[in-house]
């Protein structure tokens, strides 16, 4: 229990939020931190006022702790499977949500006792996670690397640019992108793995883009692209069914070229289930069939 109040601590690095997952009191969670340093000999955090840091002692520890946890989910799998029981629960990431409900929906047709966690990832925590066993499986749109990493590479998605009918490029069917030098665009927050890339394809062109509108929300972003508050970038994977209704258009960008790898990112050390087996070469071949250029 002790370490498990540690990893999730460790994780938030504040006590409050820490406290709220493992549905405790504060205090408790204090006691709880203090006795395990007084028991290991050292301290984990840095106290700064009423913030705490992971420090090289904490740091050095949280691996040990992982590869704990991670050994114990590779024992009950190793069980199962000499029992001949399957897992059939898998926990998912994807940096390209959209494509969710249509790729569950087709595999659990296939295999009806399958079951999905998902989990939302940043970028750059998708390595330790998937190290750490606490997601099976990434769809990624960025490359992972690590000793115990797989990637697979899949395809090259292109990406567009999205346009109001209104607007006097509508008209066109490609666009080079230095063209659009004065136009206002529609973004996703700084941190955004997309918003950097497309930042990049700016720079490419010769200019940093005219922010008129950060926003989390997709659909919300190509609502407002429809009410010409500002044009924005449109990746290929987007389902074309959440947007049909829109009056946008869609301009195919032919300098410079704007793409991405999608790939499959999971840990090639763990013992993996047929389930999960399955559920790989199923992805592999659905975003071949339906995103391949």
């Amino acid at each position: 229990m002790q370490l498990r109040y540690f990893q999730v601590t460790a994780k938030h690095e504040h006590l409050t939020r820490a406290a709220a997952e493992l549905n405790i009191s504060q205090p408790a969670l204090s006691k709880m931190i203090a006795k395990l340093e007084e028991n290991i000999g050292y301290e984990l955090f840095d106290r700064i006022g009423r913030n705490i840091k992971l420090n090289k002692f904490g740091d050095s520890y949280l691996r040990t702790v992982e590869n704990i946890f991670l050994m114990l989910q590779e024992g009950e799998l190793e069980l199962d499977q000499l029992a001949g029981k399957q897992s059939n629960i898998l926990s998912i990431s994807v940096t390209i949500p959209t494509i969710l409900p249509e790729l569950l929906g087709e595999f659990i047709e296939l295999q009806p006792e399958a079951r999905f966690r998902q989990r939302q990832v940043m970028p750059s925590q998708i390595k330790r996670q998937i190290e750490t066993g606490e997601i099976d499986l990434c769809i990624s749109t960025q490359p992972v690397f690590g000793n115990d990493i797989e990637w697979m590479p899949l395809i090259e998605e292109e990406i567009q640019l999205a346009v109001p009918l209104s607007h006097p490029l509508a008209k066109y069917n490609e666009i080079q992108l230095k063209e659009l030098v004065n136009e206002p665009f529609i973004v996703m927050p700084k941190g955004y793995q997309f918003r950097e890339m497309t930042e990049l394809y700016c720079m490419k062109a010769g200019f940093y883009p005219k922010i008129a509108f950060e926003g989390e929300e997709t659909g919300v972003t190509y609502q407002l692209v429809e009410h010409g508050l500002g044009i924005a970038f449109y990746p290929n994977s987007l389902s074309a069914k959440r947007i049909r209704h829109l009056n946008i258009a869609k301009l195919k960008i032919v300098e410079p070229s704007c793409t991405r790898t999608v790939g499959l990112v999971w840990n090639k050390k763990r013992i993996q289930s047929p389930m999960l087996e399955h559920f790989i070469q199923f992805t592999a071949q659905y975003l071949k069939k339906h995103y391949e250029q």
